[in-house]
């Protein structure tokens, strides 16, 4: 029993001698970290400035900031890195990186610079540290660093409407069954916001009449109907059915639509059951006009309207007929929109100003009390709009979320102020 104790402990002694002797580390270069030369390693070295990444207190990336930046990548899927320096160094630069395992891919002189710049692939034979302690010795004037790709400073489209009324983001609150009517230019149903829209349209304009160029249109379809994958142009009822009506024409300059048009408009929506109707235009009283109007809130029609951007007191029609609803527009501070018409007629403030619409170019931005009106649309559409609700109903649902702007109360800037949604 005892020779067998005897042979357990010396085979256990046996084992951690053997242990030790494959615990033993190869000789490192303590510049490095990493063996001694790149041919003493059984495959690729990785020294360890390779690992940690950046090594260099100027190239480290925040820690609150995920994103890497961008690096050229070489043939060999490996960081490129970029070496620069005078003419005269080239030669000692590039034996020095090269006997150390760079594999030197091009170089190109800029002789106003007084330079020579040459891209290497390091090949995971070094890494920065250890280049610029090679470079240190055999050429002082020369510099080494990742091959780092710089973007454009633009940014994402400045978007708040969305935060403002109380949505989460532009297109979050889908409608269900509505249709909504829309009195305007033409309206390009092939634009990528609008692609996925359920858009009915119809032109009144007669022949040899030209449509207007611009995207007014468009944009004010956005705003209502818009489904842009990105975001930034989801309108504020998508999913709604939305009937848009050409009826503007634009000729030496002048874009316009006369009360013949607008009246046969208003008929051709209430033809397709749609009794919701955007209309982002403003002029003068006129009589007939008043008497269209009064006829298509006696079928039920409820419409809302831009109060106009004559930047004065002005109760412009359609907006101050007593059966539609005025809209005014307002800045993202909460401030009227200069250009916005005022008075006791105007009803509810949307935001108006530096909106990010749709346009021929994608989107751009745009003021006016045009694009704070199909906000105010969405959100009755939301409400029940449409639907079989009345007036006097919808007025009190709007009013009822509205955010006071302005003096206490009811104002003849704001109306009952900021309308408000949220699904």
């Amino acid at each position: 029993m005892f020779r067998l104790i005897i042979f357990v402990a010396a085979a256990f002694l046996l084992m951690l001698q053997v242990g030790a002797a494959q615990a033993q580390v190869e000789p490192t270069d303590p510049t490095t970290g990493g063996p001694t030369s790149p041919g003493e390693c059984d495959g690729p070295c990785y020294p360890d400035d390779y690992q940690d990444g950046y090594d260099h207190e100027d190239e480290r990336v925040d820690a609150d900031n995920s994103a890497q930046p961008r690096v050229v990548t070489s043939p060999s899927g490996l960081p490129e890195y970029i070496v620069s320096g005078p003419i005269s160094e080239f030669d000692a630069s590039r034996n020095g990186l090269t006997e150390a395992g760079a594999q030197l891919l091009r170089y190109r002189d800029l002789p106003l610079l007084g330079i020579r710049i040459a891209i290497y692939d390091f090949r995971l034979r070094l890494g920065v540290r250890r280049a610029n302690l090679i470079l240190d010795d055999v050429a002082p004037n020369t510099q080494v660093g990742r091959h780092h790709i710089y973007e454009l400073s633009q940014a994402r489209p400045r978007v708040y409407a969305a935060d403002m009324i109380g949505d989460a983001s532009p297109g979050a609150c889908p409608v269900g069954r509505r249709s909504i009517g829309l009195i305007d230019g033409p309206v390009d149903p092939d634009h990528p916001a609008l692609a996925g829209a359920q858009i009915v349209t119809q032109s009144f304009l007669g022949d040899g009449e030209r449509p207007p160029a611009g995207n007014h249109g468009t944009a004010v379809a956005a705003l209502i109907v818009g489904q842009d994958p990105s975001g930034a142009l989801g309108g504020f009822a998508p999913g709604a059915a939305l009937y848009a009506v050409s009826a503007f024409t634009e000729s030496r300059g002048d874009v316009g639509a006369d009360i013949e048009r607008i009246a046969t408009a208003i008929e051709w929506l209430l033809q397709q059951d749609v009794r919701l109707i955007n209309m982002s235009f403003a002029g003068p009283e006129n009589s007939v006009l008043t008497a269209v109007l009064d006829s298509a809130a006696a079928r039920g029609a409820i419409m809302i309207a831009a109060a106009g951007n004559d930047g004065r007191e002005r109760a412009a029609y359609p907006a101050a007929h007593p059966s539609v609803i005025a809209v005014t527009a307002v800045d993202a501070a909460f401030r009227r929109y200069r250009d916005a018409n005022y008075g006791d007629h105007i009803e509810f403030s949307a935001p108006g100003v530096d909106l990010y619409v749709a346009s021929s170019r994608g989107g751009n931005y745009a003021s006016g009390t045009s694009y704070a009106a199909p906000i105010v649309t969405a959100l009755a559409a939301r409400l029940g709009a449409g639907g079989g609700l009345s007036l006097s109903q919808i007025r009190d649902r709007l009013r009822g979320s509205a955010v006071d702007l302005g003096p206490d109360g009811f104002d003849s800037e704001f109306g009952w102020g900021l309308v408000r949604g949220g699904c």
